[in-house]
C-alpha cells in the first residue's frame, strides 16, 4: 500500500491576548463579582486551533492579523515557539491586537467578552494572497471560523482548488461564534462543519441535537457536533455516530472547542477517516479542560 504524505493544516483565524479571571460565580446582569485571581495568556480561536494542530504534530500555518503593539509581537513570538508558521500573520498599523476577558467559575464554566481589534481588519484579498503563496495540496486541511470577517471565509472557499478523482484540499469550518453557514465556493466545495450543540440548534432550528446534526450535514460535506462532557456526534451521508468522551476533572472549559478543531484538522491531515479523527479530537478536547486558560492543557499525541 502506498502511503500518502501528511498534509498541512492552514488556519484562517483570530489572534487575541487573554485576561483570565477566576470568579466564585459568573456574574448575572447587573451583578458585581470579586475575582479571586487573574492571569494573562494567549488566545483567539485561530491561534488556539493552530497551536492545537501543531501540538498534535501537524505542519501548521496561520493566516491572521495582529496590531502593531507589544501584545501583537508577544502573540507572534508565542506562536513561533509553538511551531506555528507565522509568515502570514500580518500587522495592522492602527488597530490593537484582539483582546478577550475570560471569567471562569469553580466548575470550569466560563463567560467571554472579545474585542476583535486587528482581527476585524483581515481582508479577503490578504487571505487569497496567503493561500496562493501556500499552494494548497490535496492532502492539506484548511480550517476557518466565524471570528474573522465573513468575506474572509468566502475568500477561503473561492481559493480552494477543485477536487480531483482522489479528493482535494479539505475545508473544515467551525461555526463559533454562531452566525450563518458558509456557502460553497465557485468550484462547489463545501466544508465539514463543526458546531457545539447550542450553535447547531441555532443554525438549524432543530429541537434536538441529532436532528440539528443531520440538518447541518445536509448543507455541508458532513457535520460534527460537540457535546461537552458527552463527547461528539458525527454525521456523514445521513448516518449519525456518537463518540463518548473520557471522564476528566474539569478546571476550565475555555478553548476546549478550539483544541477539538485543531486536533480534528491534524488527524484529517494525516489521512485519518472522519470518525477516527473525531474520536481523537474528543480526547483532545477532554484533555484541554484539565488546565486553566485556552492553551493551559493542549495535548500531544502521547497524552491521548
Amino acid at each position: 500500500m502506498k502511503l500518502l504524505p501528511a498534509g498541512r493544516v492552514v488556519v484562517i483565524g483570530s489572534v487575541n491576548t487573554d485576561r483570565i479571571l477566576r470568579c466564585p460565580v459568573l456574574p448575572s446582569p447587573g451583578e458585581t463579582v470579586l475575582a479571586t485571581a487573574a492571569t494573562r495568556g494567549f488566545g483567539g480561536k485561530g491561534a488556539n486551533q493552530a497551536v492545537a494542530a501543531a501540538r498534535m504534530g501537524a505542519a501548521t500555518h496561520l493566516v491572521a492579523k495582529v496590531g502593531r503593539d507589544a501584545e501583537g509581537e508577544a502573540a507572534r513570538a508565542d506562536l513561533r515557539g509553538a511551531q506555528v508558521e507565522t509568515g502570514a500573520v500580518l500587522t495592522h498599523p492602527d488597530a490593537p491586537t484582539g483582546q478577550a476577558i475570560v471569567m471562569v467559575d469553580p466548575a470550569g464554566e466560563n463567560s467571554i467578552v472579545v474585542l476583535p481589534g486587528a482581527n476585524a481588519h483581515l481582508t479577503p484579498e490578504e487571505v487569497t494572497a496567503a493561500l496562493a503563496r501556500l499552494r494548497l495540496l490535496p492532502v492539506d486541511v484548511v480550517l476557518t471560523s466565524n471570528e474573522v470577517p465573513a468575506e474572509c471565509v468566502r475568500a477561503t472557499a473561492a481559493a480552494l482548488p477543485a477536487a480531483g478523482p482522489s479528493g482535494g484540499t479539505r475545508w473544515l469550518h467551525n461555526t463559533a461564534p454562531a452566525g450563518t453557514l458558509p456557502e460553497a465556493g465557485p468550484t462547489g466545495r463545501r466544508p465539514l462543519v463543526v458546531a457545539n450543540a447550542v450553535e447547531a440548534r441555532q443554525l438549524t432550528g432543530a429541537a434536538d441535537v441529532t436532528g440539528a446534526a443531520r440538518a447541518l450535514a445536509e448543507h455541508a460535506e458532513g457535520a460534527v457536533v460537540t457535546l461537552g462532557g458527552e463527547g461528539a456526534l458525527v454525521v456523514v451521508d445521513g448516518t449519525p455516530t456518537r463518540l463518548p468522551a473520557p471522564t476528566v476533572r474539569v478546571v476550565d472549559t475555555t478553548g476546549a472547542g478550539d483544541a477539538f478543531c485543531g486536533a480534528l484538522a491534524a488527524a484529517l491531515a494525516r489521512g485519518a477517516a472522519l470518525p477516527d479523527a473525531a474520536a481523537t479530537a474528543v480526547a483532545a478536547g477532554a484533555f484541554a479542560v484539565t488546565g486553566l486558560g485556552a492553551r493551559g492543557a493542549l495535548p500531544r499525541p502521547t497524552d491521548l
